[in-house]
């Protein structure tokens, strides 16, 4: 029952802005709570959806339904939802790119991404069906609270055809005002075994990473933990990770991997995956992984199938990255309203030209008079304060100086109206009760 009037004059001449509303109450959000809400039940649900050949060739029904699923997660949590083409050839992909939009700090963003494409002969449940399914499951849970800082939810295409998505999102689809402070990118997340010898490492692991290969020996070799690999600019991220697996999700093991600057030269399998981009321009990112074919027998293979999959491991890998979020990000016990708006903000006036509204507050019709001035064909427009057009009409020559605009059946509350002359334009506010 509450009514906010703001006097934009002083913001003359911007005719497009976003309005934002945060209504915030003062205890914290508890965290165990918001990271018990990951639900197993829900990531194997979208899981058995997404698997199946998604592949611009092999498989593109199922990769185009696949994107209409990421879209539509992305609209039902109420984000700003951009489809951002991305060229192979004559080929045109498809990033899939939600923002939940910060509070104060809007242009810091988080990214967490997955890629949702996969080969042409897999049906990709954990290769990589199990981020896209991850990744939504944590914006249900994330999408109901207000952050200070932005959270970017992407999901890249191509990146079986060589990272192509990422690459071209790093290069070319960035925000020009947007800092990016950290990207998590799940890159296979579901497979798990304490079976010991079940986890390899590439050659020269153990002379490049000593402490994390000492871990494995210590472990058997037990395929049983998530990989954490960031550059050196990720290394406060990667903290964050392990801080919240210690508070929130003690029961997840993890091993940290910090790669070497010329990681590309020596160790090119630290960076075979969507974070790669970032980590060329110096963004701090990390690959949460289960190992791919350093663990996973039937990476890239028919038999790639949700079966073969531990969904309590793989709900331990996204709720500690949902704690991640939730503190780097700054949550906050709050709702959010917002809407971009295109109604003008300010009159540009023909010289002695005027025009009234009666009566105001109005139920039936709006009596609009304009005197000192002759308008040719003047658009009359009715605006809501989402900013979208409820009324429209344009007069005749021969209309006069007065019209009257029918607003039976429209909602009580504030509207703007706005006539439009060549050149000029006047704003109103209207009451409608």
């Amino acid at each position: 029952g509450l009514q906010i009037e703001w006097d934009y004059s002083d913001y003359a001449p911007i005719d497009e802005f976003r309005l934002m509303l945060v209504a915030r109450l003062d205890q914290p959000v508890d965290i165990q709570a918001l990271v018990n809400q990951v639900d197993s039940n829900r990531l194997l649900a979208d899981l058995t959806f997404l698997e199946g050949v998604r592949h611009r060739t092999g498989g593109p029904a199922h990769l185009a339904d696949t994107r209409l699923f990421i879209e539509s997660q992305f609209l039902d949590a109420g984000l700003e939802t951009s489809i951002l083409d991305v060229p192979l050839g004559v080929y045109v992909g498809q990033n899939i790119v939600g923002r939940q939009i910060g509070t104060s700090d809007e242009e810091v963003v988080y990214i967490l991404d997955g890629h949702y494409d996969s080969v042409s002969n897999s049906p990709g449940a954990d290769d990589n069906a199990s981020a896209v399914a991850g990744m939504v499951e944590a914006l249900r849970v994330l999408s109901p609270y207000s952050f200070k800082k932005s959270i970017r939810y992407i999901g890249f295409d191509l990146e079986e055809a060589g990272l192509v998505g990422s690459e071209e999102y790093v290069d070319n689809q960035i925000a020009p005002n947007e800092s990016i402070a950290g990207v998590l990118n799940f890159e296979m997340i579901g497979y798990y075994t304490d079976e010991p010898n079940s986890q390899s490492t590439p050659v020269g692991f153990g002379f490049l990473f000593p402490e994390a290969y000492a871990m494995l020996q210590a472990n058997e070799f037990r395929g049983d933990f998530i990989n954490l690999i960031g550059n050196e600019p990720a290394n406060s991220l990667m903290t964050a990770y392990e801080s919240a697996i210690t508070n929130y999700v003690p029961d997840l093991k993890s091993i940290r991997i910090t790669a070497p600057p010329n990681w590309f030269i020596i160790a090119p399998d630290l960076g075979r995956s969507d974070h790669a981009p970032f980590w060329l321009e110096n963004i701090p990112a990390v690959m949460l992984t289960d190992g791919s074919e350093f663990r996973y027998p039937h990476y890239h293979t028919p038999q790639d199938t949700k079966e073969k999959l531990n969904y309590t491991f793989m709900r331990q890998v996204v709720q500690a990255a949902v704690a991640t979020l939730a503190e780097v990000c700054e949550i906050q016990n709050a709702d959010t309203w917002w809407a971009d708006t295109d109604f003008t903000t300010s009159t540009q006036e023909v010289a002695g030209c005027d025009f009234s509204i009666s009566p105001n507050p109005a139920h039936d019709f709006l009596r609009l008079t304009w005197a000192g001035c002759p308008l040719v064909r003047p658009v009359i427009e009715l605006i809501n304060l989402k900013g979208q057009l409820v009324r429209q009409q344009t007069l005749p020559t021969s209309a006069g100086n007065t019209t009257q605009l029918d607003v039976r059946g429209l909602e009580k509350g504030i509207y703007f109206v706005k006539i439009k002359h060549g050149n000029g334009h006047w704003a109103k506010k209207v009451v409608i009760n």
